[in-house]
């Protein structure tokens, strides 16, 4: 791991990376005072995150600052737990800022969707390899976070927080001022990450429910194993369309494919050891025929688990990031024959913005930036070193 410290306040500290848009945070303390570091810490990435993701809206007079001050921060706050209410907290007072904006601009994937300018999320693509598949039968993670080209002019975080309550330290993997989980795992071997399900479920946010992109930071810091955290996602209900994957160091995943009236579990097949999630429902349950979406999603399901495959017995991280370092497309814009997933550019709807793979039996984490070109390569993270309350 090559980081270098960067900026300090209190105990948090933000280190750079041989990545020049990739940052890693260590944050240690209450949910309180982590919040204060973070926001301390993140001040310009953040304004800036904020001019260019949120203040437009206002500008266009999509919705006054009144109105998703209300509607997308108090009224998102009053329903957070007690560990979301500090942490917010904390990091609306380390910027300076009222806590509605600090919330709006967590929230401002749902307020985008809410007024109807956001397609979709995004295009994202994951695998999960485990048991035989593996080299030493370690569960190992790849996943692309697909979207606009708007964010490729902001760092990417990797923020580690070390809570001092007693619940689990995470990793999560996101940009400036998005404090959901996104891409990430918690010291029990435990990750999740989010796809946009809204080409299947609809573009709508259910906004009489609370954020559940913030309770998913809660049941991460307090699930010890995938059962846990299903058994969580099973008992909730959502505020906007979405497809999550689970999984765990102990050999398991699956996806909750949710819209705002229910959630239905995918799992993986009877004796299988991979599991692959794009951004279409494949539960049959649904009563749905199996459908493309913009981002050809049954491509990248299809070229995820042929390469899958084709290594199967002999993936290990390595492996893995040379799986997602293979494109969907050509440079003529024709699928590349025995291709993968990522997109550098944008060709159809999105871009690959970043590139995690993960062993959840290491704690060991790579990231990678492909839209920055030949320029970009893996950047490992030691996020086991940097849980200190193991």
């Amino acid at each position: 791991m090559n980081i270098t410290t960067k900026d300090t306040f209190q105990n948090g500290t933000m280190f750079t990376t041989e990545q020049e848009m990739l940052y890693v945070l260590q944050l240690n303390g209450s949910w309180y005072e982590m919040g204060l570091q973070y926001g301390n810490l993140t001040k310009d990435h953040m304004q800036a995150m904020y001019d260019v993701i949120v203040q437009p809206e206002f500008d266009k007079g999509l919705i006054s600052q009144a109105e998703a001050f209300e509607l997308f921060g108090a009224r998102v706050f009053a329903a957070l737990s007690l560990r979301r209410k500090k942490y917010f907290q904390g990091v609306a007072d380390g910027l300076g800022w009222p806590v509605e904006k600090v919330i709006v601009l967590d929230q401002s994937g749902p307020m985008a969707i809410y007024l109807g300018k956001l397609h979709s999320f995004s295009g994202c693509s994951s695998l999960a390899s485990w048991g035989e598949s593996t080299i030493e039968g370690h569960s190992v993670i790849g996943r692309n976070m697909d979207w606009s080209e708007i964010f490729l002019d902001f760092p990417i975080y990797a923020t580690v927080y070390n809570p001092t309550d007693g619940s689990n330290a995470l990793v999560n993997v996101s940009w400036p001022g998005w404090q959901w989980m996104v891409t990430g795992f918690n010291d029990k071997g435990v990750y999740t990450d989010l796809h946009d399900g809204t080409s299947m479920g609809g573009n709508i946010v259910s906004v009489e429910k609370p954020s559940f992109l913030n309770s998913v930071v809660d049941y991460m810091a307090e699930s010890d194993s995938i059962d846990a955290l299903s058994a969580r996602f099973q008992a909730s209900r959502t505020d906007i369309a979405a497809i999550w994957m689970l999984a765990d160091k102990s050999g398991k995943a699956c996806a909750f494919e949710n819209t705002i009236q229910e959630n239905r579990q995918r799992v993986s097949d009877k004796g299988s050891s991979s599991f692959a999630t794009v951004n279409t429902f494949l539960n049959p349950d649904w009563g749905l025929g199996i459908r493309e979406t913009q981002s050809y999603s049954l491509k990248r399901l299809e070229n995820l688990n042929a390469r899958h495959d084709e290594l199967s017995g002999h993936i290990d991280a390595s492996a893995m990031r040379n799986i997602f370092d293979l494109p969907l497309y050509n440079a003529d814009g024709s699928f590349k024959e025995n291709g993968g997933v990522t997109k550098p550019t944008n060709q159809d709807v999105d871009l690959t913005n970043y590139q995690v793979v993960a062993d959840l039996n290491e704690l060991q984490m790579w990231v990678k930036l492909p839209a920055l070109g030949d320029d970009s390569n893996w950047a490992h993270i030691d996020v086991n070193a940097l849980f200190t309350n193991k």
